[in-house]
């Protein structure tokens, strides 16, 4: 079957929003739930169902509309039987106001697991996460950056080679040649590891592991642990050797 727009209530493509870390600022890919009610609207210049075989392919300026949330692309394909999913060619998503951009987006798992490739960039306000490949779990709320991860606040930027956000603890985790960058904060810190807190009552920190290094208003603070408390402007180092540089004011 050939037409120039289909509407269905079938779960065709999942719709895709932002989810965002209180806070913290961290925002991260998630997918809509299936829509029990809200229908979802396909158009493009072409479109082939087969609904015996449960697949449908669209292509040339597709548009994918439920509820608020609208993505847009070159070509689209979904299974429905399998319920796996993809949407390629300069991949837009936009839900109120939060954006994501990707080369293509997969879905799998009954849309439950969802992976965004090629420079991706997630966008809620003034807060970005960006990666060649961002994968986000519906069910737990989990988002990884699995190389190359940059985080990015209105106060400062985490890169990392691998970048975890773990939704409902508000916190995201760096592993591999952490770099923390604060300007507002005057910071600056490396770590083997971080994992960043954020708390909406002002106790936001940051704790460093493995050769860590902190510069903060020009005091130097080095240890195997660091805790940083951003909103004090206090630094702590706990276990093994420490070191601490205070420049005179």
């Amino acid at each position: 079957m050939r037409k120039n727009a289909i509407f269905w209530r079938h779960t065709v493509v999942a719709a895709i929003t932002l989810v965002a870390v209180s806070a913290g600022g961290l925002y991260a890919m998630a997918a809509s739930q299936p829509a029990a009610k809200a229908p979802i609207e396909l158009v493009a210049d072409s479109i082939d169902y087969d609904s015996k075989q449960g697949v449908i392919n669209a292509t040339g300026t597709v548009r994918i509309t439920q509820g608020q949330a609208v993505i847009t692309g070159a070509k689209a394909e979904y299974n429905t039987n399998s319920q796996e999913g993809r949407i390629t060619g300069g991949v837009k998503a936009v839900n109120q106001d939060a954006t994501l951009t990707a080369a293509e987006v997969q879905t799998y798992k009954n849309n439950t697991y969802l992976v965004a490739i090629g420079d991706a960039v997630l966008i809620k306000g003034e807060n970005r996460l960006t990666g060649p490949r961002v994968e986000y779990f519906t069910e737990n709320q989990y988002a990884l950056v699995p190389q190359n991860g940059k985080m990015e606040m209105p106060d400062g930027t985490m890169t990392a080679d691998k970048i975890e956000a773990f939704l409902p603890e508000n916190s995201a985790t760096g592993t591999g040649s952490v770099h923390i960058v604060s300007p507002p904060r005057n910071l600056d810190a490396t770590a083997d590891t971080a994992t960043y807190y954020g708390d909406p009552q002002g106790q936001s920190k940051v704790i460093l592991n493995g050769n860590a290094h902190a510069v903060q208003d020009g005091n130097v603070l080095t240890g195997q642990t660091l805790t940083l408390r951003l909103d004090e402007k206090a630094m702590d180092s706990q276990g093994g050797r420490s070191k601490l540089i205070i420049t005179p004011k």
